[in-house]
């Protein structure tokens, strides 16, 4: 005799129930495909980001007097290889999930919100007049990783806990030695950066949830 769903233990609303979480977890997973690969991308790039300032502090600091603009295309130039690698590596994990509208939609509102963060990592500190000749570098960049820090924190909140702890993180890793390691500070962020996306993208590999 064949067993009800009440009988075999799983009732009709707990079946729709399991469908939902499902469907659910498939549509989280395509918003966050490819994180790992794009943390340790990020990470790198930030990483290179505070060592070049580090270097036009130190080694190079008659460029940075002469030339005190040179952090913003050196910033742009950056980001703009980080947002197309992060767009290529989006989309090849999403395509090995599933394919369609789905997929495509989900890699677009990606691309745009982390579009909207970078953006807003640069106009803010430029709104506040932190991109004139007599600003501070580390003014910028602390306006600037509270933004993106912020952002994975954000996204995080929607998607998963763990991309939200690597923006506290990712902070952490630069305000912390912004204002206790003096000089050395930006030699000190770059490897601690690198440290906290290794640690993320190792625990992500690891627990396969992304």
């Amino acid at each position: 005799m064949e067993r009800t769903g009440d009988e075999a233990g799983l009732t009709p609303e707990a079946s729709w129930r399991t469908i939902q979480a499902t469907m659910e977890d498939a549509r989280s997973s395509m918003y966050v495909a490819g994180t790992a690969t794009i943390l340790l991308l990020w990470g790198v790039i930030v990483s290179l980001g505070y060592l070049a300032e580090f270097a036009l502090d130190t080694v190079a600091s008659d460029l940075r007097e002469d030339s005190p603009w040179v952090s913003a295309p050196l910033w742009a130039i950056l980001v703009i290889a980080g947002m197309a690698g992060s767009a290529i590596i989006g989309s090849r994990a999403g395509k090995r999930q599933a394919s369609g509208d789905a997929v495509r939609s989900a890699g677009i509102r990606v691309f745009f919100f982390w579009l909207a963060v970078a953006v807003a990592a640069f106009l803010i500190p430029a709104a506040a007049g932190l991109w004139s000749a007599d600003a501070d570098g580390v003014d910028i960049a602390r306006a600037a990783i509270g933004i993106v820090a912020l952002g994975h924190v954000l996204f995080g909140i929607m998607s998963r806990p763990l991309i939200a702890a690597v923006g506290v993180g990712i902070g952490a890793a630069f305000y912390v030695p912004s204002y206790l390691a003096g000089d050395a500070a930006l030699a000190i962020a770059a490897a601690a950066t690198l440290l906290v996306v290794a640690v993320a993208y190792a625990s992500i590999r690891k627990s396969g949830v992304l």
